[in-house]
């Protein structure tokens, strides 16, 4: 769930737990301690409602400060860049590889820009029946889905990384477990970190073609065919590189 759902939920209960609070114990309403009125039975049940609000304020507390598990993402979903960025929200918090979900998580928000911008050059620049648009939609098309795929391995990746961990092997000589595995373990993470950035180099890369596929396509005065037809060849090279780090 969204943190921001559970935000409004944990808000919205603590709305009506007032409600409640209000009408059993205020005066002019069912006031479960009026002394005017006080028996065992009414002060059993005001201390039960206090007990009851506390208690279930309590465990909404926890359920929404409890960090949420994060699955692996199947790759082979076109998840939606929402989806995407509230998982990776998860990891912006870490010490060591919380730099590396963040600058995905922004790469997903120009990504997702970068393509429609694009797209509604090609609808505005070619007749949708013409052969040029669906040459030129059809790059731009398998760019996008490459792309998103691209994130959601680099998402599955993310999950690879416990900073707990790393912040062990970083004192690995001052243990007692041999240093040569260790080595071993560390040299996996940084082989992750590597290809997570190179990912992110190619998805840069492929925001830049794509921004300048979009300005030659609505340029006033028409860019030359081979300008833009080089330009789709470097995106499709793009998306082909893209799947080397899926």
């Amino acid at each position: 769930m969204k943190a921001k759902n559970k935000k409004w939920i944990l808000l919205i209960f603590g709305i009506v737990e007032a409600i409640v609070a209000v009408v059993c114990f205020s005066r002019g309403l069912i006031n479960l301690f009026d002394a005017e009125r006080a028996s065992l039975p009414r002060i059993s049940v005001g201390i039960g409602v206090i007990v009851i609000l506390i208690v279930g304020y309590v465990l909404m507390s926890i359920w929404y400060l409890r960090e949420p598990k994060v699955g692996m993402m199947d790759e082979n979903v076109d998840h939606t860049y929402d989806e995407l960025y509230n998982v990776l929200g998860e990891y912006t918090k870490g010490k060591y590889f919380g730099p590396i979900a963040r600058t995905v998580m922004d790469q997903i928000q120009r990504l997702n820009n970068s393509c429609s911008r694009t797209k509604d050059a090609i609808a505005k620049k070619f007749d949708k029946s013409s052969m040029s648009y669906e040459k030129y939609y059809s790059v731009v098309d398998l760019a996008e889905k490459t792309a998103n795929q691209n994130i959601v391995a680099m998402t599955n990746r993310m999950k690879f990384f416990d900073e707990n961990e790393y912040a062990r092997l970083e004192n690995y000589r001052n243990d007692n477990i041999p240093d040569d595995i260790q080595e071993k373990q560390i040299a996996l993470y940084k082989e992750n970190q590597a290809k997570l950035e190179q990912a992110i180099a190619v998805n840069e890369n492929m925001i830049l073609k794509l921004d300048t596929l979009s300005m030659e396509l609505s340029k006033i005065t028409d860019a030359s065919d081979n300008t833009m037809n080089l330009t789709l060849d470097e995106i499709e090279e793009l998306t082909k590189q893209v799947k080397y780090y899926t």
